[in-house]
C-alpha cells in the first residue's frame, strides 16, 4: 500500500495522528510532509479505509465517555444536550468519589483499544481528578478553567480528559464548551513534545 500526502493530511485532520499498517509506504511528497510538519507516524496491525477516512482499530473519531463522582443536575442536562451534537456515553461506574480510579482506569483502557477518543469528568474537587487522570500515560487532562485554557491545552499537549468542577458552571456556557471539547482536532506542539519526551511522559 503506497500512501500519498493527501492521504496522510486527511487521516491526520480525521484523527489528529496517523498510524499505519505495517509495510505501508508513502510516496517521496508523503515523506517531505511528514518530515515538514514534524509527524510522527505510528504502524500497527490495523487496516485501513481510505474511502471512509477511518482508521479500523484505532479511536473512533469524536467519540467521548463522561462519569460524575456525584449528582450534579447541571452538569448532567449539559452533558445530555451535547450529546446530541456529539458522541458522549456514560461510563457503567458508580457515581463516587472512591470510584475516580476505576473511572480513570475505564477511560484510560478504552482509549488503548480504540473504542473512545477522550473522556469527559465531572468532579466536585478537579485537582485531584486531573492529578489521578494525568498518572496515565495515554490521558493528558486540562481542568475546564475557561474555554480558552481548554483550547490551549488541545492545541498544545493534545488534551484528551477535560475534568469540570461540579455545581460551578451554568448550563449554556458548560454544553458550549462540552461540544467544543469534543470536536476540536488534537495536536502536541512540537517542543512541548519534546520537553514531555525528556520528562518521559509520552
Amino acid at each position: 500500500m503506497i500512501l500519498t500526502q493527501r492521504q496522510l493530511e486527511l487521516l491526520f485532520k480525521t484523527h489528529g495522528k496517523i498510524v499505519l499498517p505495517y509495510r505501508a509506504r508513502l510516496t517521496p511528497s508523503a515523506q517531505d510532509w511528514v518530515r515538514h510538519n514534524k509527524v510522527a507516524v505510528g504502524y500497527d496491525l490495523i487496516a485501513l479505509d481510505l474511502n471512509q477516512k477511518a482508521v479500523v482499530g484505532q479511536p473512533i473519531a469524536g467519540k467521548y465517555l463522561w462519569w460524575s463522582d456525584g449528582p450534579d443536575g447541571v452538569a448532567k442536562a449539559a452533558i445530555g444536550m451535547s450529546a446530541r451534537e456529539v458522541s458522549l456515553d456514560p461510563m457503567p461506574i458508580l457515581e463516587d468519589s472512591s470510584r475516580a480510579i476505576s473511572a480513570i482506569r475505564t477511560l484510560s483502557q478504552s482509549i488503548l483499544s480504540g473504542t473512545a477518543h477522550g473522556g469527559v469528568i465531572v468532579a466536585k474537587n478537579p485537582a485531584i481528578a486531573s492529578l489521578l487522570a494525568n498518572k496515565a500515560s495515554n490521558l493528558r487532562a486540562v481542568v475546564a478553567s475557561s474555554l480558552a485554557h481548554v483550547e490551549e491545552a488541545i492545541n498544545t499537549i493534545g488534551a484528551n480528559v477535560m475534568v469540570i468542577e461540579r455545581e460551578k458552571w451554568p448550563l449554556s456556557p458548560l454544553k458550549n464548551l462540552i461540544v467544543r471539547f469534543c470536536k476540536l482536532p488534537r495536536k502536541i506542539d512540537v517542543v512541548i513534545e519534546q520537553e514531555l519526551k525528556s520528562l518521559g511522559t509520552v
